[in-house]
């Protein structure tokens, strides 16, 4: 079984569309094939509860939108169950015998599959009519197999809880991780001390203990909060 991670483009995708356009992302973790029709279950995650309001909204307004479900909703987020007709990548992808092995990611503009195929001339085969309509980067080509995707698809809304805590951190706070990391604050023995890694980035011990503080307060939290559910 060949399983690959597309990192895709799409003129015709309704999430990825209206991610363009709107602050919100899409995490789509339970799919049915019915006839010419992709029915989805997942999470939207967006800005404000305002945002939220917008992208369901543009969502019906889009030609391959056919149907929403809210199943859930708190403030800007919510569950639901869609249905769209078949993109023109997800025509060709099952007209070539593939299938959908993970979750969809869709954020600003872009989305990623999982897609497994049981020949190598099937994945050869999709990849070039694929590269006629739509842009796409191979992010991974690897023997992972359903059963590893399965782990992932379990524990996807902690998951997505995690990664939404990193996205945020400030600008600054980003920089103090990137600078602990590159100056090798964190190595044994360490390669510089408080004082010189605040030299580095231009504000003082103190302020810098402190924002340290709270940058990895909040990493252990939420991966302990992750490791709960492992």
């Amino acid at each position: 079984m060949y399983i690959i991670t597309l990192d895709m483009e799409q003129y015709d995708c309704p999430f990825i569309n209206t991610s363009d356009d709107l602050e919100v992302s899409y995490y789509m973790t339970y799919w049915d094939f019915k006839e010419s029709k992709l029915i989805n279950r997942g999470y939207i995650f967006a800005s404000s509860d305002d945002e939220l309001q917008n992208s369901l909204e543009a969502l019906s307004r889009q030609p391959k939108f056919l149907e929403l479900e809210l199943l859930e909703r708190n403030k800007n987020t919510a569950l639901v169950r869609t249905t769209i007709d078949f993109t023109d990548a997800m025509s060709i992808v099952r007209k070539n015998h593939g299938y959908i092995v993970g979750p969809f990611f869709v954020r600003k503009g872009k989305e990623v599959w999982h897609i497994g195929f049981d020949r190598r001339e099937d994945l050869e085969n999709a990849l070039s009519e694929l590269s006629n309509k739509n842009n796409f980067v191979i992010l991974k080509e690897n023997n992972l197999t359903i059963a590893d995707f399965s782990k992932v698809i379990e524990i996807l809304p902690n998951l997505v809880k995690f990664v939404s805590s990193l996205e945020k951190f400030t600008f600054e706070e980003r920089l103090i991780i990137e600078a602990a990391l590159k100056y090798g604050f964190l190595d044994d023995p360490r390669n510089i001390n408080l004082e010189g890694l605040a030299k580095n980035l231009y504000i003082s011990k103190g302020t810098l203990s402190k924002k340290f503080r709270k940058v990895a307060k909040r990493i252990f939290q939420e991966t302990y909060e992750l490791l709960k559910n492992l």
